[in-house]
């Protein structure tokens, strides 16, 4: 599939060039099947465009998350600052001052261990889910296509 490229951005030194999508594909389909693909494709904040071209490409985008989910996903980031807050103070104590604190040093350093996994944890679902629904444009990314 050949793509036009526009290099007008690229001559005043703006930015990428852009690939020009010139080519139209044309379907019919039932009303049920219209009313399906708006409603999807506004579920996962994408035109019907951007969604039928990245379905017909093996792409499956997510839906968008509900008011519930983004004020699950808020309180999980407030979550991990809290934790990321009390590693980094620890982080700054001396190996004596921790002992005082908690009295007992193997536990201690074993639960700052497992503390610091969850956190990298909360840190790469926490980006994941903030992501918006996209695909490379001009290629077909193997990793990112459903099985």
């Amino acid at each position: 599939m050949a793509h036009e490229k526009d290099t007008s951005k690229q001559q005043f030194g703006q930015g990428k060039s852009v690939i020009r999508r010139d080519r139209v594909v044309v379907t019919k389909v039932t009303e049920e099947e219209l009313a399906q693909i708006k409603s999807t494709a506004d579920q996962c904040g994408m035109t019907r465009s951007d969604f039928i071209r990245a379905r017909a490409l093996g792409y499956k985008p997510r839906q968008r998350l509900s008011d519930k989910e983004l004020d699950g996903l808020r309180q999980l980031a407030a979550c991990r600052t809290d934790m990321v807050n009390f590693a980094n103070a620890l982080h700054g104590l001396t190996d004596n001052e921790k002992i005082k604190l908690f009295r007992h040093q193997p536990t201690m350093l074993d639960w700052y261990e497992k503390v610091a996994y969850v956190t990298d944890r909360v840190t790469d679902f926490l980006q994941f889910a903030q992501t918006a629904n996209s695909y490379p444009a001009g290629t077909t990314n193997e990793d990112a296509k459903e099985d």
